[in-house]
């Protein structure tokens, strides 16, 4: 793919102009990949964080809650269950990226994949702060809710880059925001500032979980 983005410029240039530069080299083809990978990181947490609305929707969590079991520990539990299977379905992409460029040769090495990989947290954090602010506020929709920043952002950008719209308007997608890992250094200010927004959303969910009723 690199070599034929390399001698088909117009094509680079396309997808350079959809959001999705330095698709030539391997590390920018890498991190194109990557930056896809938080969509679906980002769904699967809040399909978790969904599933836990459905259970309380068909009663089977009303015994659990009868016991001696704080809500507020049940949604810990889930919601850290939920982001450290997210993690590891990422580390395991990272994996997989070195292991196919390894066997082509192309130069990239594990700690780049794997840094690479990793660099999407950011991206998947504000989905599960969003689905645990949806959980504790509006249950019925946690999957939508929780979904929005990662699938709703990507498509959020892609749409702004191919109209060209103004810089403030494509920088409300957090994928504006996502530095191309491995080809460039992480934006650790921007990460700081998702997770910040994560853990207000998480906090949010919470005290809105522990007031509210049984969902029914």
């Amino acid at each position: 793919m690199t070599e034929f983005l390399t001698s088909n410029p117009e094509f680079a240039t396309m997808a350079a102009q959809a959001g999705f530069p330095a698709l030539g080299t391997v590390e920018g083809y890498a991190a194109t990949l990557y930056a896809l990978l938080a969509v679906p990181a980002g769904v699967f947490v809040a399909v978790r964080l969904a599933a836990v609305a459905a259970d309380e929707n068909a009663r089977r969590l009303t015994l659990l809650l009868a016991a001696p079991v704080a809500r507020a520990r049940l949604l810990g539990a889930e919601a850290a269950v939920a982001g450290c299977a997210a993690l590891i379905l990422i580390t395991v992409a990272g994996i997989a990226m070195w292991a196919g460029t390894a066997s082509v040769h192309a130069g990239l090495s594990a700690g780049d994949a794997l840094a690479g990989a990793w660099n999407v947290v950011p991206v998947f954090l504000p989905c599960l702060g969003a689905g645990v602010l949806a959980l504790g506020w509006a249950p019925r929709a946690v999957a939508a809710i929780g979904a929005f920043p990662a699938a709703g952002g990507f498509l959020w950008q892609v749409i702004a880059d191919s109209v060209d719209a103004p810089i403030w308007i494509g920088g409300l997608s957090p994928f504006a925001h996502l530095a191309a890992v491995p080809a460039s250094a992480p934006a650790w200010p921007a990460a700081s500032v998702m997770a910040g927004i994560a853990a207000v959303g998480v906090v949010a969910g919470t005290i809105g979980y522990r007031r509210r009723d049984l969902d029914s």
